[in-house]
């Protein structure tokens, strides 16, 4: 395509960006629709890319590249994973505490999962699931002792306490569930919100996980307190000089999902300041991760189970509106 000449180069970045989105959603499908297809575990419907939760975030991603792209293929795909009797008999294995080893990675990408497939295609046939997974993620938040609050704050990968709570505060909302969000709220102000001093932004340098703990949590009070408390959080909490590179050389296979879990809290720092520096981030990590496919469509065992699914949740952050 021609850019404008007039825009600045930020501005180019980004019209380059929203040029190649579709055809970034398509290949990053095409990975994930490659792995939820396999019969690679036991579970009734969650049985592809390798384990339960990376096949339920497989699913999430390709119903949302079907929903952002108009290609009903994805969806189709993922359609055939949902069929009532799966769904019965993963509702069975929840209840029989089978799959409580995704506590609380894999219950909060399920939450994800039954929202996407609830607000955009009308089915609450994941809603029994996902009730279930959201009391034991409610249940485990609120019993975490100090000590535990801190290390899941601070926690890179699957005990992430801020993805956690994303998720379960975006579904309770979602469902209108008023003494659930205002206990969360209440609960992310006592006991989030002082963790400043311990994970503070410096905390994200680390590139050996596929979370970074710090815009995690800055994501998890941007959307769970209100936005005049969360404004006054976010400018006294941010350093401005504080900017992340993409990793170009991951130092190990969690760390290849880094550069798209990066963009996720990079772009609701933009959408709540407006400022193009975290946008240009924002595009910068996932423009130079789909660069580098060897980190998200190839190895299957390392990377292309689960990476592509973290690309198009960056991806599609771009095009939805939050929900509050």
């Amino acid at each position: 395509m021609i850019s404008d000449p007039h825009l600045s180069p930020s501005s180019t970045a980004w019209e380059n960006f929203c040029a190649s989105r579709t055809e970034y959603l398509t290949a990053l499908a095409i990975t994930v629709a490659q792995g939820v297809t396999r019969q690679d575990t036991a579970h009734p419907a969650f049985c592809g890319c390798i384990d339960w939760h990376s096949c339920v975030h497989g699913i999430y991603a390709l119903l949302t590249v079907s929903r952002l792209t108009d290609d009903p293929q994805w969806a189709e795909i993922a359609e055939s994973r949902l069929t009532p009797d799966q769904l019965d008999q993963e509702l069975i294995t929840i209840q029989r505490e089978e799959v409580n080893q995704e506590l609380p990675y894999g219950f909060a990408w399920f939450l994800k999962l039954a929202l996407e497939r609830e607000r955009y295609s009308g089915k609450p046939d994941l809603r029994p699931l996902a009730t279930e997974l959201a009391q034991r993620l409610e249940q485990w938040i609120f019993s975490l002792s100090p000590e535990r609050i801190t290390y899941h704050a601070q926690h890179r990968a699957y005990g992430n306490l801020s993805w956690a709570l994303i998720n379960l505060w975006e579904w309770s909302q979602f469902q209108c569930e008023r003494d659930r969000t205002a206990n969360l709220l209440q609960w992310t102000k006592d006991r989030l919100l002082p963790l400043d001093s311990i994970v503070p932004q410096s905390w994200d340098n680390a590139t050996d996980e596929f979370f970074p703990a710090a815009l995690q949590r800055t994501r998890a009070l941007l959307a769970i307190l209100p936005k005049k408390e969360s404004k006054e959080w976010l400018e006294a909490f941010l350093n401005e000089g504080e900017f992340l590179q993409p990793v170009e050389h991951p130092s190990s296979p969690h760390s290849a999902g880094l550069n798209f879990s990066r963009s996720w809290g990079l772009w609701d720092l933009y959408s709540h300041t407006g400022k193009e520096a975290y946008r240009d981030q924002y595009v910068n990590h996932i423009v130079t991760h789909m660069e580098l496919p060897q980190y998200w469509r190839d190895n299957y065992k390392k990377h292309s189970h689960w990476v592509a699914q973290f690309g198009i949740y960056a991806i599609a952050l771009s095009f939805d509106k939050p929900l509050n």
